[in-house]
């Protein structure tokens, strides 16, 4: 028996946590999703271990031991691995030790989450030994996001297939949906969620983690794109690939969160910064390029309450003020943040204990008078003040140490890259194109890992984590690990 294989297969499963929902449960978009990503990885983890213990061979033939010896020098691992030992840590040192460690059935994060998040990470990064292997585990997070999308949609249904009513206004008969929808409509109603409004829910239940989810399956698209197609734009791959490419633009559009659309507009001004310095003849392009995305979205926002802005769909993307209200009340959360941080400031309240410092020091101007209720949060809607709240000043720092670490890495790539640009122009002066063309593709998926994370870590400025975004977060610091340490060790060619 292949336990390796079998470990693999069960790591592979863990992408359908993200369409999974429970309807008999109280919290439908989370709950299922946390059961099946743990035991998804209890079970990879006890059949991988199976292996270790009972087969020598594929042992030796998968170089495990060797592989482990690398991953303990590998500083981005170490980085990850830093951070999960913090998260744990704060949570034994904080006020609530076992609400920090288990969580709650709402949220179900905590310890026992960021463990299996970590494990996600080893195991990926033992078992999945080639490009062959990565690429597979990428065509399932994208599979996933297509269920989230169609589920998304079939909420919709009520508005596609509806059912009308006529209602009396001012004296005046009007038609108006029932809210029941048609046949169609109350034969699915069972399978589908909130039903779809201004913005769109997906199976995630929230707009504001479909938009970050969906600038993840952007970069899984393009960059399986870039590594096996682009040489054949219209083959039926590719032209699935630019489908599923409109796809999900569609869905971050109709699910219109800021804050996701800034990381995405900073992404691709990272992407561009990264491609362009590869390729010298291009940089003087640079600076126009990104001044003139600059000046667009700017006009965009400044010209917000511009009538022709406002009936564009997904206008309200460029509604961005710091005098709205979801801002000023972010502001007041961050700052109850920082003074529980003050009287925690090492290792923090311990995650999930954030609903102890919004209690402490809650701010009245929370409580509205006209609506006679105030706000009740367990988090601070950030992922900074949230790890520096939970965890302290040393979570905070390992959690920003990942991606300095990584950032160290990819600009240590940049120059080799270079440098590696170098000797393919030279041979490419005694041989074909084929160089060039192979290190134009390389260099757009250097640039697509380099600029990928500066989304996240924009749109986690006003954003918390949850399971979804955790995998595809942990997921792709595996993914970089595996193209870095392969990266360090030879020269890279497409697959």
């Amino acid at each position: 028996m292949n336990y390796f294989k079998i470990s693999k297969f069960f790591l592979y499963l863990t992408p359908f946590a993200i369409i999974l929902i429970t309807p008999s449960t109280l919290f439908p978009f989370i709950v299922g999703k946390y059961v099946w990503f743990r035991t998804s990885v209890d079970l990879a983890l006890i059949f991988f271990l199976l292996g270790v213990l009972l087969d020598n061979y594929r042992v030796n033939e998968l170089k495990l031991y060797e592989n482990l010896s690398k991953l303990i020098r590998n500083p981005l691992a170490i980085a990850v691995t830093l951070f999960a030992a913090m998260f744990v840590l704060a949570g034994f040192f904080g006020v609530d030790p076992a609400n920090s460690f288990w969580s709650n059935f709402e949220r179900g994060e905590g310890g026992l989450q960021i463990i299996h998040l970590w494990l996600f990470f080893l195991l990926s990064l033992f078992l999945l030994k080639n490009n062959k292997d990565w690429h597979k585990l990428l065509w399932l997070f994208i599979a996933a996001g297509v269920f989230m999308v169609f589920y998304g949609f079939g909420a919709g249904l009520k508005y596609v297939d509806a059912e009308w009513t006529t209602v009396t206004q001012n004296g005046n008969p009007v038609q108006m949906l029932s809210g029941k929808g048609g046949v169609l409509y109350q034969t699915f109603k069972g399978f589908i969620g909130p039903q779809f409004g201004e913005r769109f829910h997906g199976t995630l239940g929230n707009p504001a983690y479909v938009a970050t989810f969906s600038i993840f399956l952007l970069f899984y698209a393009a960059y399986l794109y870039f590594a096996n197609y682009y040489k054949k734009p219209f083959s039926w791959q590719s032209i699935l690939f630019y489908v599923l490419g409109i796809l999900f633009l569609i869905v971050f559009w109709l699910a219109a969160t800021r804050g996701a659309f800034m990381g995405l507009i900073a992404t691709i001004m990272a992407f561009l910064f990264y491609f362009i310095y590869g390729k010298k003849a291009y940089r003087k392009w640079l600076f126009l390029i990104i001044a003139l995305i600059i000046l667009t979205v700017g006009a965009m926002i400044y010209f917000k309450d511009n009538r022709l802005v406002k009936s564009l769909p997904g206008s309200r993307l460029f509604d961005i003020s710091l005098k709205a209200e979801t801002w000023e009340h972010r502001t007041y959360m961050w700052n109850m943040a920082w003074q529980g941080f003050k009287e925690r400031p090492l290792l923090g309240w311990g995650p999930e204990n954030y609903i102890n410092v919004f209690d402490r020091h809650f701010d009245t101007r929370y409580f509205s008078l006209s609506a006679g209720f105030g706000a009740w949060f367990d988090r601070a809607h950030s992922i900074y003040f949230d790890y520096l709240v939970e965890t302290g000043i040393l979570g905070l720092l390992s959690f920003i140490g990942i991606w300095a670490v990584f950032y160290w890495n990819s600009l240590k790539s940049l120059i080799n890259n270079n440098l590696q640009i170098i000797v393919q122009n030279y041979r490419q002066k005694r041989d074909d194109n084929e160089d060039i063309f192979n290190s134009r593709g390389l260099l757009i998926q250097r640039a697509l890992i380099f600029a990928l994370p500066i989304s996240y870590l924009v749109q986690g400025i006003v954003l918390f984590d949850i399971l979804p975004i955790y995998i595809n977060v942990f997921m792709f610091l595996a993914f970089a690990t595996y193209k870095f340490e392969i990266s360090n060790t030879k020269n890279e060619t497409i697959n």
